[in-house]
Protein backbone atom coordinates (compact mmCIF):
# COMPACT_ATOMS: atom_id res chain seq x y z
CA UNK A 1 0.00 0.00 0.00
CA UNK A 2 1.39 3.28 -0.71
CA UNK A 3 2.09 5.62 1.74
CA UNK A 4 3.28 9.54 1.98
CA UNK A 5 6.81 9.85 3.21
CA UNK A 6 6.55 13.61 5.11
CA UNK A 7 9.21 14.80 7.49
CA UNK A 8 6.65 17.09 8.66
CA UNK A 9 3.58 14.55 9.51
CA UNK A 10 6.94 12.52 11.11
CA UNK A 11 7.22 15.59 13.42
CA UNK A 12 3.56 16.57 13.89
CA UNK A 13 1.62 13.12 14.10
CA UNK A 14 3.23 12.48 17.22
CA UNK A 15 2.36 15.46 18.98
CA UNK A 16 -1.61 15.86 17.28
CA UNK A 17 -1.86 12.04 18.84
CA UNK A 18 -1.00 13.31 22.33
CA UNK A 19 -3.23 16.32 22.51
CA UNK A 20 -6.42 14.45 20.79
CA UNK A 21 -5.98 11.24 21.67
CA UNK A 22 -7.41 7.95 19.85
CA UNK A 23 -10.57 9.04 19.43
CA UNK A 24 -9.87 13.11 18.37
CA UNK A 25 -7.03 11.22 16.56
CA UNK A 26 -9.22 9.87 14.16
CA UNK A 27 -10.35 13.10 12.54
CA UNK A 28 -6.74 14.30 11.61
CA UNK A 29 -5.89 11.01 9.95
CA UNK A 30 -9.89 11.58 7.83
CA UNK A 31 -8.83 15.39 6.76
CA UNK A 32 -4.50 13.58 5.98
CA UNK A 33 -5.84 11.03 3.87
CA UNK A 34 -8.85 13.13 2.38
CA UNK A 35 -6.02 15.50 1.23
CA UNK A 36 -3.72 12.84 0.26
CA UNK A 37 -6.42 11.41 -2.14
CA UNK A 38 -7.63 14.88 -3.18
CA UNK A 39 -3.70 15.13 -4.52
CA UNK A 40 -2.75 11.81 -5.41
CA UNK A 41 0.05 11.51 -3.30
CA UNK A 42 -0.74 7.75 -2.03
CA UNK A 43 -0.46 6.62 -6.03
CA UNK A 44 0.24 3.30 -6.55
CA UNK A 45 1.93 3.00 -10.10
CA UNK A 46 -0.50 0.06 -11.06
CA UNK A 47 -3.75 2.94 -10.98
CA UNK A 48 -2.76 4.08 -13.79
CA UNK A 49 -3.90 1.12 -15.76
CA UNK A 50 -7.32 0.85 -13.70
CA UNK A 51 -9.36 2.91 -16.55
CA UNK A 52 -8.51 -0.30 -18.91
CA UNK A 53 -10.21 -2.30 -16.31
CA UNK A 54 -13.09 -0.39 -15.10
CA UNK A 55 -15.77 1.04 -16.88
CA UNK A 56 -18.48 2.96 -16.45
CA UNK A 57 -21.31 1.17 -15.31
CA UNK A 58 -19.07 -1.93 -13.92
CA UNK A 59 -18.87 -3.70 -10.34
CA UNK A 60 -15.39 -3.74 -8.51
CA UNK A 61 -14.17 -5.07 -5.00
CA UNK A 62 -11.51 -3.20 -2.98
CA UNK A 63 -10.45 -5.77 -0.35
CA UNK A 64 -8.53 -4.54 2.52
CA UNK A 65 -10.16 -0.87 1.55
CA UNK A 66 -7.48 0.89 4.29
CA UNK A 67 -7.88 4.49 4.01
CA UNK A 68 -9.89 4.29 0.65
CA UNK A 69 -7.24 5.07 -1.75
CA UNK A 70 -8.54 2.28 -4.06
CA UNK A 71 -11.97 2.61 -3.62
CA UNK A 72 -12.43 6.70 -4.16
CA UNK A 73 -10.95 5.82 -7.11
CA UNK A 74 -12.76 2.81 -8.15
CA UNK A 75 -15.92 4.77 -7.36
CA UNK A 76 -14.99 7.52 -10.28
CA UNK A 77 -14.14 4.89 -12.57
CA UNK A 78 -17.50 2.64 -12.19
CA UNK A 79 -19.92 5.97 -12.17
CA UNK A 80 -23.20 6.68 -10.85
CA UNK A 81 -24.23 3.37 -12.82
CA UNK A 82 -21.96 0.99 -11.06
CA UNK A 83 -20.86 0.00 -7.74
CA UNK A 84 -18.01 -0.61 -5.60
CA UNK A 85 -18.01 -3.22 -2.76
CA UNK A 86 -15.33 -2.31 -0.11
CA UNK A 87 -14.13 -4.43 2.75
CA UNK A 88 -11.89 -3.46 5.57
CA UNK A 89 -12.09 -4.90 8.89
CA UNK A 90 -9.98 -3.11 11.32
CA UNK A 91 -12.73 -0.75 13.31
CA UNK A 92 -10.15 2.15 13.62
CA UNK A 93 -9.29 2.34 9.76
CA UNK A 94 -13.09 1.49 8.68
CA UNK A 95 -14.43 4.50 10.69
CA UNK A 96 -11.62 6.58 8.85
CA UNK A 97 -12.77 4.99 5.67
CA UNK A 98 -16.06 5.26 6.22
CA UNK A 99 -15.98 9.50 6.95
CA UNK A 100 -13.80 9.55 3.58
CA UNK A 101 -16.68 7.53 1.78
CA UNK A 102 -18.94 9.88 3.16
CA UNK A 103 -16.63 13.19 2.90
CA UNK A 104 -16.21 12.51 -0.61
CA UNK A 105 -19.82 11.85 -1.73
CA UNK A 106 -18.91 7.92 -2.71
CA UNK A 107 -22.56 7.05 -3.23
CA UNK A 108 -21.95 4.06 -5.41
CA UNK A 109 -20.04 2.44 -2.60
CA UNK A 110 -21.22 0.19 -0.46
CA UNK A 111 -18.66 -0.14 2.83
CA UNK A 112 -18.32 -3.24 5.23
CA UNK A 113 -17.10 -3.49 8.51
CA UNK A 114 -15.26 -6.94 7.22
CA UNK A 115 -12.42 -9.04 6.25
CA UNK A 116 -12.27 -11.55 3.68
CA UNK A 117 -11.03 -14.87 3.80
CA UNK A 118 -11.83 -18.53 2.95
CA UNK A 119 -15.05 -19.02 5.11
CA UNK A 120 -17.21 -16.58 7.49
CA UNK A 121 -15.49 -16.78 11.14
CA UNK A 122 -14.60 -14.20 13.57
CA UNK A 123 -10.87 -14.12 13.69
CA UNK A 124 -8.29 -11.98 16.08
CA UNK A 125 -6.17 -9.54 13.97
CA UNK A 126 -2.91 -8.20 14.97
CA UNK A 127 -3.05 -4.75 14.68
CA UNK A 128 1.39 -2.97 14.86
CA UNK A 129 1.14 0.28 16.69
CA UNK A 130 3.66 3.20 16.01
CA UNK A 131 6.21 3.88 18.89
CA UNK A 132 4.00 7.13 19.83
CA UNK A 133 0.86 5.22 20.20
CA UNK A 134 -1.40 5.21 16.60
CA UNK A 135 -1.84 1.94 14.72
CA UNK A 136 -0.10 1.22 11.65
CA UNK A 137 -2.99 0.77 9.60
CA UNK A 138 -1.51 -1.11 6.43
CA UNK A 139 0.14 -3.18 8.64
CA UNK A 140 -2.86 -5.08 10.00
CA UNK A 141 -3.05 -8.85 9.62
CA UNK A 142 -4.28 -11.49 11.02
CA UNK A 143 -3.10 -13.03 14.29
CA UNK A 144 -2.48 -16.53 13.47
CA UNK A 145 0.72 -14.74 10.95
CA UNK A 146 4.00 -15.40 12.24
CA UNK A 147 6.41 -12.70 11.67
CA UNK A 148 10.16 -14.72 11.78
CA UNK A 149 13.04 -13.28 13.13
CA UNK A 150 14.47 -13.37 9.74
CA UNK A 151 13.48 -10.41 7.71
CA UNK A 152 11.33 -8.65 10.06
CA UNK A 153 13.31 -6.16 10.67
CA UNK A 154 12.91 -5.12 6.74
CA UNK A 155 9.29 -6.23 6.61
CA UNK A 156 7.10 -5.50 9.67
CA UNK A 157 9.65 -3.49 11.89
CA UNK A 158 7.26 -2.94 15.40
CA UNK A 159 7.35 -3.53 19.09
CA UNK A 160 4.18 -3.06 20.31
CA UNK A 161 0.89 -4.18 19.04
CA UNK A 162 -2.93 -4.88 20.02
CA UNK A 163 -5.27 -7.26 19.13
CA UNK A 164 -8.56 -6.74 17.94
CA UNK A 165 -11.53 -9.14 16.74
CA UNK A 166 -13.07 -8.94 13.38
CA UNK A 167 -15.60 -11.19 11.38
CA UNK A 168 -14.51 -11.98 7.96
CA UNK A 169 -15.91 -13.57 5.05
CA UNK A 170 -16.21 -15.75 2.12
CA UNK A 171 -17.18 -13.87 -0.77
CA UNK A 172 -19.01 -16.56 -2.63
CA UNK A 173 -21.50 -16.77 0.15
CA UNK A 174 -21.88 -12.94 0.93
CA UNK A 175 -24.69 -10.92 -0.80
CA UNK A 176 -23.66 -9.24 -2.85
CA UNK A 177 -26.13 -7.01 -4.59
CA UNK A 178 -24.82 -7.05 -8.43
CA UNK A 179 -28.19 -6.39 -10.14
CA UNK A 180 -27.03 -8.14 -12.82
CA UNK A 181 -24.21 -5.94 -13.50
CA UNK A 182 -20.36 -7.83 -14.02
CA UNK A 183 -17.69 -7.58 -11.46
CA UNK A 184 -14.70 -6.53 -13.75
CA UNK A 185 -12.41 -6.15 -11.22
CA UNK A 186 -11.02 -6.99 -7.64
CA UNK A 187 -8.08 -5.18 -5.63
CA UNK A 188 -7.09 -7.67 -2.77
CA UNK A 189 -4.29 -6.22 -0.52
CA UNK A 190 -4.50 -8.01 3.09
CA UNK A 191 -0.99 -8.67 4.24
CA UNK A 192 -0.72 -12.26 3.87
CA UNK A 193 -3.77 -13.63 3.32
CA UNK A 194 -4.67 -12.86 -0.17
CA UNK A 195 -4.75 -16.64 -0.69
CA UNK A 196 -7.03 -17.59 1.69
CA UNK A 197 -9.47 -14.68 -0.10
CA UNK A 198 -9.00 -16.07 -3.30
CA UNK A 199 -9.89 -19.62 -2.52
CA UNK A 200 -13.44 -17.99 -0.82
CA UNK A 201 -14.15 -15.86 -3.83
CA UNK A 202 -13.25 -18.70 -6.66
CA UNK A 203 -16.99 -19.13 -7.84
CA UNK A 204 -17.27 -15.17 -8.40
CA UNK A 205 -14.22 -15.42 -10.33
CA UNK A 206 -15.14 -18.35 -12.46
CA UNK A 207 -18.16 -16.54 -13.13
CA UNK A 208 -17.40 -12.93 -13.71
CA UNK A 209 -13.84 -13.79 -14.76
CA UNK A 210 -12.55 -10.02 -13.35
CA UNK A 211 -9.13 -8.64 -13.90
CA UNK A 212 -7.31 -9.06 -10.36
CA UNK A 213 -4.98 -6.81 -8.50
CA UNK A 214 -3.04 -8.65 -5.77
CA UNK A 215 -0.25 -8.01 -3.33
CA UNK A 216 2.04 -10.29 -3.23
CA UNK A 217 4.80 -10.35 0.14
CA UNK A 218 6.54 -13.85 0.09
CA UNK A 219 7.73 -13.54 3.74
CA UNK A 220 3.69 -13.07 4.85
CA UNK A 221 2.87 -15.68 2.95
CA UNK A 222 5.09 -17.81 4.79
CA UNK A 223 3.59 -16.17 7.73
CA UNK A 224 0.42 -18.61 7.18
CA UNK A 225 2.65 -21.69 5.96
CA UNK A 226 2.12 -20.74 2.24
CA UNK A 227 4.80 -20.76 -0.13
CA UNK A 228 4.51 -18.39 -3.08
CA UNK A 229 4.89 -21.25 -5.81
CA UNK A 230 1.38 -22.41 -3.76
CA UNK A 231 -0.45 -19.20 -4.22
CA UNK A 232 1.34 -18.94 -8.08
CA UNK A 233 -0.04 -22.62 -8.88
CA UNK A 234 -3.53 -21.75 -7.54
CA UNK A 235 -3.44 -18.31 -9.51
CA UNK A 236 -2.46 -20.51 -13.35
CA UNK A 237 -3.96 -23.80 -12.66
CA UNK A 238 -7.09 -23.43 -10.71
CA UNK A 239 -8.15 -20.23 -11.50
CA UNK A 240 -6.97 -20.34 -15.17
CA UNK A 241 -5.27 -16.84 -14.76
CA UNK A 242 -1.88 -15.41 -16.20
CA UNK A 243 -0.16 -13.49 -14.10
CA UNK A 244 2.21 -10.23 -15.01
CA UNK A 245 3.70 -6.64 -14.14
CA UNK A 246 4.00 -3.86 -14.24
CA UNK A 247 6.87 -1.92 -16.10
CA UNK A 248 6.26 1.92 -14.82
CA UNK A 249 8.87 2.62 -17.94
CA UNK A 250 7.53 0.87 -20.88
CA UNK A 251 3.60 1.64 -19.61
CA UNK A 252 3.07 -2.30 -20.32
CA UNK A 253 2.37 -5.52 -18.26
CA UNK A 254 5.29 -7.87 -18.40
CA UNK A 255 4.70 -12.08 -17.79
CA UNK A 256 5.79 -13.40 -15.07
CA UNK A 257 8.79 -15.44 -15.72
CA UNK A 258 10.28 -16.19 -12.63
CA UNK A 259 9.16 -16.99 -8.77
CA UNK A 260 6.66 -14.76 -7.87
CA UNK A 261 8.46 -11.69 -5.43
CA UNK A 262 7.46 -8.60 -3.55
CA UNK A 263 5.15 -6.42 -5.71
CA UNK A 264 1.55 -6.36 -7.40
CA UNK A 265 0.74 -8.47 -9.68
CA UNK A 266 -1.78 -7.91 -12.17
CA UNK A 267 -3.66 -11.51 -13.13
CA UNK A 268 -5.89 -11.55 -16.00
CA UNK A 269 -8.20 -14.78 -17.52
CA UNK A 270 -6.47 -16.43 -19.90
CA UNK A 271 -9.89 -16.26 -21.71
CA UNK A 272 -9.52 -12.72 -22.18
CA UNK A 273 -6.14 -12.27 -23.12
CA UNK A 274 -7.27 -10.55 -26.63
CA UNK A 275 -8.83 -7.85 -24.59
CA UNK A 276 -6.02 -6.29 -22.91
CA UNK A 277 -3.18 -6.83 -25.57
CA UNK A 278 -2.74 -3.18 -25.98
CA UNK A 279 -0.91 -3.11 -22.41
CA UNK A 280 1.04 -6.72 -22.99
CA UNK A 281 4.35 -6.57 -23.24
CA UNK A 282 4.73 -9.63 -25.88
CA UNK A 283 8.46 -9.52 -26.60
Amino acid sequence: MASVKSPIRTLVKPFLFRLLGKRGYKYAQFYGKKRDIQHRLVEEKEMELLPYFVKPGDCAIDVGANYAYYTDRLSGLAGNEGKVFAFEPIPFTYMVCAMIVKSNKLGNVSLFNLGVSDKNQTLKFSVPKLSYGPISAGQAHIATRTNAEEDKQKYYNFEQEEEVTCDVVALDTFNLELSGKNVSFIKIDIEGAEYFALKGMEQLIKKHLPVILIEVQPYFLNGFNIEASDLESYISQTLGYNIYYYDEELKKLKPLKTELFDANFILIPVSKIDSYQQIIYDK
